[in-house]
């Protein structure tokens, strides 16, 4: 095998096909083709990959049958061990003294040791029966299994259905489970809508589906109609104080060191940019540090985005995957759903929704985001959502979309974008508390066309507030405060001519969200491996965008 920092080239590379024709082998198959589906990397530590294969199986199938689809999941490890491996039977592990890899058939994950009787109809029916849980009114009506995500070695969500009677499975790593039951049961005992869960055991919990629809669908239907602002808002405002003595959920301003590392592992021509993003965001944190109170005082979702709610005649009507809820900044949960969004809108800009959607959407960050913008600081709000659509950047890789150099690009390009805003909030802030009389060089230079952030639309208009929501509180500044805070934001002036400094990003006069880049299929973060974990270090529990895989034929 060829040596590598992590594994992530061995795993990615051609050297995979012998590691996958080892595999089939080994079990009696033979390999026809393959293709990377999925690549969890963690740079210097170690990679799992999902792969789609066509094999063949002559013992079993005999020696004419066709080849069929098959997914085989793989992990690499260095210099670390494997956490939390519960069933290692139906594995093969190879390795050359300095890295490990071990190669299973999807459903046998190792660290997912109920997915095997969840996965397919005939046994899901005994487990559900086992569990005491009824699915449909008659037993005799066949149970359909969709297979919603699957992220190897972390979770896997199935919807079962039997007529119109549906539960959803969710398969995780079985010391979580108990933790994850607790809190749905918390959260319903507050009035919280999310799902009730009906059954578990081991690392498997059965839940309630929810009543509505999710507001991704609903927004790129119905655009800012969908819900109102203030509901969302609402929503995380029921989140009940008992729950800030869970750990700590870290924001994802946090770990941006880590994401642009992924990316920039991943694309190193976006290096700079990434250099860039990173150290403006981080600086700009910083700076608001000096003026307002930073602290965890809210309880969190922790993944607060359009996927996650479920709305119904437009109103708010469920909450999913709580996994990560606990103490935290509201700024975090409001700004994780415009990142989502913006990254949404942009799927227009690469014609994969129509232009009216993609207004829709727009309109929706453009009326959320002013409501929102009432509640926490303007600057926060931007800041945090640069730093979330950064770790977006992570996934058209993992999931082997295509072109996925470009769309990292683009979403980079997002994220640049939220930083203009945030330069653009901070101008404006100082420029109301300083009043027109005050001469106070603007840190927000006008839009260069030729720029990734493109044209600087009009600003907004103050949005009307309803007064159920309270202001954030800023402490009282001096002008020269204020004005060096913001300079911090800004970066280092501009040149004469117009040309920006070396490693600046591209300034920017918009008040208005991004337009924003690519999409994956959106998915909810993992909490921490255990409680207490470090915040800037993800880790395996690091998160991605999951896709929905193709329901897999029994075998």
């Amino acid at each position: 095998m060829s040596r590598t920092q992590d594994g992530s080239e061995l795993l990615t590379g051609p050297g995979a096909g012998g590691l996958l024709r080892s595999a089939v082998g080994n079990s009696g198959g033979v390999l026809h083709s393959w293709q990377l589906d999925h690549v969890d990397h963690r740079p210097g530590r170690s990679t799992k990959a999902l792969y789609r294969t066509m094999v063949s199986w002559p013992e079993l199938d005999g020696p004419q049958a066709p080849a069929r689809e098959e997914l085989f999941g793989a992990s690499a490890h260095i210099g670390e061990r494997e956490k939390n491996l519960y069933v290692a039977e139906q594995t093969l592990v190879m390795t050359d003294g300095d890295i490990n890899v071990r190669v299973w058939r999807y459903p046998h994950d190792p660290w997912l040791p109920m997915l095997p009787l969840v996965c397919y109809p005939d046994v899901v029916g005994r487990t559900l029966h086992d569990l005491g849980v009824a699915l449909g009114p008659d037993p005799a009506v066949p149970i359909a299994i969709d297979v919603v995500s699957y992220r190897p070695g972390r979770r896997a969500v199935l919807r079962a259905s039997q007529g119109d009677h549906a539960v959803f499975l969710k398969v995780m790593r079985p010391h979580r489970s108990e933790e994850i039951v607790e809190r749905h049961q918390r959260l319903l005992a507050a009035g919280v809508p999310v799902p009730a869960v009906v059954a578990h055991h081991n690392g498997l919990v059965v839940l309630e589906e929810l009543p509505g629809r999710p507001l991704a669908r609903a927004v790129i239907d119905e655009g800012v109609d969908a819900c109102r602002a203030e509901d969302l808002v609402a929503l995380l405002d029921r989140l009940p104080a008992s729950m800030y003595t869970l750990p700590l959920r870290p924001p994802w301003t946090d770990s941006v060191d880590f994401y642009a590392g992924i990316v920039s592992s991943s694309v190193p021509s976006l290096g700079p940019r990434l250099d860039a993003l990173v150290r403006t965001i981080r600086e700009g944190l910083g700076a608001l540090e000096q003026r307002i109170d930073m602290g965890p005082h809210d309880v969190v979702h922790g993944d607060f985005y359009e996927a996650q709610v479920f709305v119904q005649d437009g109103k708010v009507v469920g909450l999913l995957d709580i996994d990560t809820v606990g103490p935290g900044r509201r700024s975090d949960d409001l700004a994780c759903l415009l990142a989502h969004l913006s990254v949404l809108a942009d799927y227009g800009n690469a014609g994969r929704i129509d232009r009216t959607m993609q207004e829709r959407v727009e309109g929706a960050i453009h009326s959320w985001r002013t409501v929102f913008a009432d509640r926490v600081d303007p600057t926060e709000l931007a800041l945090r959502s640069a730093g979330v659509v950064l770790s977006l950047a992570t996934g058209p890789h993992r999931q082997q979309e295509a072109s996925w150099e470009a769309a990292t690009e683009a979403i980079v390009r997002v994220a640049e974008e939220w930083v203009s805003q945030a330069r653009a909030a901070e101008s404006e802030r100082i420029a109301a508390a300083s009043g027109p009389a005050a001469q106070i060089p603007s840190p927000v230079q006008p839009a260069d066309p030729d720029s990734p952030s493109g044209v600087a639309p009009q600003p907004p208009a103050p949005a009307e507030q309803d007064g159920t929501q309270p202001q954030a509180q800023v402490q009282p500044e001096s002008q020269s405060q204020s004005q060096s805070q913001s300079q911090s934001l800004a970066g280092s002036p501009p040149q004469p001519g117009g040309a920006s400094p070396s490693g600046a990003l591209p300034q920017s006069a918009s008040s208005t969200p991004p337009p924003a880049a690519r999409l994956p299929h959106p998915v909810a973060a993992e909490a921490p491996e255990a409680p207490g974990a470090p915040a800037a270090t993800p880790g395996d529990e690091s998160p991605t965008q999951e896709r929905r895989i193709d329901t897999i034929q029994p075998y």
